[in-house]
């Protein structure tokens, strides 16, 4: 077997040296010698690196923390330590903030970083830890806090991430309740796991990117409690069995065609959060604006038959007609079908408000807020009477109509914004106040011709 963990250090003086030979150690190992490996080899292989991993993680700490205290990126002119490292390798500023901070804190958890340092904890056993110890009060002695870290460290090594969670809830838990009954400490657990959820739900967020090439990709940060709903939806909607036979072949049971190998779990998860989000309830979601968060369908009535053209959603992104057609009927998206029966759409001065229907047609037509370089999507906008005010004698017809995000809609009300529609196609325009443009030119959002 070839070396896999860093010599040790003999003293301090050649550190640099140390570290150009553990380079010159692994640059004698080609990665593709592990698939000349046997099974127990490459096992043991992948556990050596896991654990010298831990061990280059808790060096590299110490750098960054001895690197921060001297100064050297002040002297070197860099705005940050994080600056200068990130610039120095692999230009990543974001993750070497996050290490800076990290290599801050290592005092205060010197024995998680010396198991670490040692191969016995990895970095995220030592990050659970360090977590932990964070809540105890600022008036914790010394030797209370080094008792604590010193059991959390001896359980670690024999335990997984959430096991090791519990078991540090337990134990900060039963040195804040300050006795050994049961009640109290189970009280003071449970503090610690509210406090945690608050934290989390401070912490949520997500994000979806653009369209492209047929599929959008996201991420989020959730509670572990909601994550864990979202697990089980999932799991419970992933096929347990994939039958396997040659691409093509369609299924005696089914008859829907068949894979000709077995997805992977990643893959079955991306199918079930795909077929998840049509099966959200959206009668029984939040509406806006008297509006529930229904999407619209724009397709002509005889594609809708022959399925032979593509549909347009009101959010502006275009599927199959196949598809449009299986999801107006499977779930509840309303399809606007052009070319069958006609709706009423104008109103008039017989309501003041407008109409689901009118309110569907101005979605189809506007996609969002009209003022020039807003992005809110017609489900958080209020119709306005773009015309003259229904109160000033104006008519409710869908010709007036006009598709404002509340923010945009009080700027029109107070800074003295109107609305003009051209003649040729009735595309709302924004005309400024004089004060922005003396010649009030009309402003066109950027989404229409």
């Amino acid at each position: 077997m070839f070396p896999l963990a860093a010599p040790v250090l003999e003293s301090t003086t050649d550190v640099v040296g140390v570290l150009a030979r553990v380079h010159e150690l692994l640059g004698s190992v080609a990665t593709s010698e592990f698939a000349g490996l046997s099974g127990a080899q490459q096992r043991e292989a992948a556990t050596s690196l896991s654990r010298l991993e831990a061990r280059v993680t808790a060096y590299k700490l110490a750098a960054v923390a001895a690197v921060e205290s001297s100064g050297e990126a002040r002297r070197q002119g860099a705005t940050s330590t994080a600056s200068m490292l990130s610039n120095d390798f692999g230009g990543d500023r974001r993750g070497a903030c996050g290490t800076v901070r990290r290599a801050k804190k290592i005092e205060q958890t010197p024995q998680s970083h010396e198991a670490m340092a040692q191969g016995r904890l990895s970095a995220k056993q030592a990050r659970v830890i360090e977590k932990a110890l964070d809540l105890l009060p600022d008036d914790t002695s010394d030797s209370a806090r080094e008792a604590c870290e010193t059991q959390l460290v001896e359980d670690a090594p024999r335990m997984d991430l959430r096991q090791l969670q519990r078991q540090a809830d337990r134990i900060i838990g039963s040195f804040l309740a300050d006795c050994d009954e049961d009640t109290a400490v189970d009280a003071a657990e449970n503090t610690i796991v509210e406090e945690r959820e608050r934290r989390a739900w401070n912490t949520a967020e997500f994000w979806m990117g653009a369209p492209i090439d047929g599929t959008v990709k996201g991420g989020f940060t959730i509670p572990e409690a909601q994550a864990a709903h979202l697990r089980v939806v999932l799991d419970g909607l992933c096929a347990p069995q994939v039958e396997i036979t040659v691409p093509g072949q369609t299924s005696r049971t089914t008859g829907g065609v068949l894979l000709d190998e077995r997805p992977s779990y990643g893959r079955r998860q991306g199918w079930a959060f795909t077929h998840l989000c049509e099966l959200l309830p959206v009668d029984r979601l939040p509406e806006t604006n008297n509006v529930g968060p229904i999407m619209t369908i724009n397709i002509d009535h005889q594609t809708l038959l022959d399925q032979l053209k593509v549909a347009v959603l009101s959010t502006g992104e275009t599927l199959s007609a196949g598809q449009a057609r299986r999801m107006a009927c499977e779930h509840r998206i309303l399809p606007a079908v052009f070319g069958g029966d006609s709706l009423p759409l104008d109103l008039g001065r017989d309501r003041r408000l407008y109409s689901l229907h009118q309110r569907r047609a101005l979605e189809l037509a506007q996609k969002g807020c009209v003022f020039p370089g807003c992005d809110r999507p017609p489900g958080w906008c209020v119709v306005h009477h773009g015309g003259e005010s229904w109160a000033a004698g104006g008519r409710t017809d869908l010709k007036d109509g006009v598709l404002l995000c509340p923010h945009h809609h009080r700027i029109l009300h107070t800074d003295g914004w109107d609305v003009h529609f051209t003649t040729d196609d009735g595309i709302p325009e924004l005309v400024p106040p004089a004060s922005l443009d003396p010649r009030r030119r009309p402003r066109r959002h950027q989404r229409f011709p």
